[in-house]
């Protein structure tokens, strides 16, 4: 199985209609035909995978655990990766609590996903709880910020099918903030000539971050004075060849820039599905092949397993136990012997979305280093979930909080709900996660 994993899939069958709609780049007409199919799996989401997935990934489990029980304690950057940072309706100055941030702030560096526009020349949408288009409060991103005033943002990627819900002036302002605050970004471009990448530095290394999207929603027209990183269309269908020369060649500049840690950020997948379709991780696999040390996907709005990758015979390093449950893990390429991380969807970081699921978000970390040799390498560092509540405590204010923090809160004020309970427990084990504090 050796570089042709996740070709050889079981395709899946007998799944109810719900669970088989994807509404990504359905022309909007089918998409509003299929309406009710469209809620029934945003309510219910879809858990089911090919066995050969279920397999491969219960065999990631046991690396990650392995990797994060033997991680070295190494002078490193440490980075965090968090996922989709939407559109907020309301509470935009006091809606982040001060323990996410100081989590977030004990990171040298922190990457996510901006899925909302950020104008000032355009009113933010608040009479519905959720909306097709979006535009949030500067405050949004101002909330997050250092001791010293600099942002907690190292870089973020505005590739998503959201970029351009306000056509080109609200892209710009959008830029002009993250300008305005000092923070790279990546994904739209106004010049075509321009690099199509972000580099910022933490710790003596130096990180490359790149970031693109399957496309825009139908319903949102394309600008032609908007250069939105994408990928090629139908890359994801089991019968096209991942051909990604745009990532290959950027990811080589970035080599030849002098990155020493390259990020993918990829807007990507199929919404409330709690594992990546084979389509999906073939393009993990090849973004990794073509150089990069983290794939960091965003868009489903639920949480799906990280996927720790072996290149050119890194796997020979691990324990033969290890080592026989990496099987579909390796990959080879040109370069030397390295390992990459492949995190397909950390779920929504701030959201108003409905359902609690689609509330709670996972915060990855990881601690990026040099080895003897001078060579990049990474451990497992800590995380974290935090959860998105509309109205919580005694001020019923909006809160974007640790999930650990809700938890205990929940208890003490007589609210805490079963049906959540068993969502952590869920969450626990299908992350392969160490067991949520109490």
């Amino acid at each position: 199985m050796r570089d042709s994993f996740p070709h050889q899939f079981t395709p899946e069958v007998r799944l109810p209609r719900w669970q088989r709609l994807r509404v990504e780049n359905l022309p909007f007409r089918d998409a509003i035909a299929n309406s009710i199919s469209y809620i029934r799996k945003s309510l219910y989401k879809k858990h089911t995978a090919p066995p050969e997935e279920l397999q491969h990934f219960a065999n990631q489990r046991l690396i990650l655990q392995h990797l994060r029980e033997n991680a070295q304690q190494s002078a490193a950057a440490r980075l965090a990766l968090i996922g989709d940072i939407m559109w907020l309706r309301d509470g935009w100055d006091s809606f982040l609590d001060t323990r996410v941030l100081d989590y977030l702030n004990s990171h040298d560096a922190v990457v996510g996903n901006l899925e909302s526009v950020i104008s000032p020349r355009f009113k933010v949408p608040s009479f519905f709880p959720d909306y097709l288009t979006y535009n949030s409060h500067p405050n949004l991103v101002r909330a997050f910020r250092r001791a010293n005033g600099q942002s907690t943002f190292s870089a973020l990627s505005l590739s998503n099918n959201h970029a351009l819900d306000r056509g080109e002036h609200g892209a710009r302002d959008t830029q002009e903030l993250l300008g305005e605050l000092r923070i790279p970004h990546s994904g739209v471009r106004f010049d075509p000539d321009e690099r199509p990448y972000a580099v910022f530095e933490s710790n003596g290394i130096r990180f490359g971050f790149y970031a693109a999207t399957w496309g825009l929603n139908t319903f949102v027209p394309p600008d032609p004075n908007v250069h939105l990183n994408s990928l090629p269309v139908g890359v994801f269908k089991p019968s096209s060849s991942v051909d990604l020369p745009e990532v290959h060649r950027v990811l080589a500049d970035m080599a030849a820039d002098g990155c020493d840690f390259r990020i993918v950020a990829l807007h990507w997948g199929y919404e409330f599905e709690y594992y990546p379709c084979p389509g999906v991780m073939r393009v993990g696999h090849e973004v990794v092949r073509a150089g990069a040390d983290v794939v960091l996907g965003t868009h489903p709005h639920v949480q799906q397993p990280c996927e720790t990758l072996f290149v050119n015979g890194y796997e020979e390093r691990l324990p033969e136990a290890i080592r026989s449950s990496a099987v579909s893990s390796t990959l080879t390429a040109d370069g030397r012997p390295r390992k990459a991380m492949v995190a397909y969807s950390l779920g929504n970081f701030a959201t108003t979305m409905f359902t609690f699921a689609c509330k709670v978000g996972w915060i990855v970390g990881m601690q990026v280093f040099k080895d003897r040799e001078g060579h990049i390498d990474w451990n497992p560092g800590g995380s974290q979930f935090v959860v998105n509540m509309p109205r919580f405590g005694r001020n019923r204010d909006r809160r974007l909080m640790l999930l650990e923090d809700y938890r205990r809160e929940s208890q003490i004020q007589g609210t805490q709900s079963s049906s959540e309970e068993e969502h952590f427990s869920f969450l626990q084990n299908h992350l392969g996660m160490p067991a949520m504090p109490d």
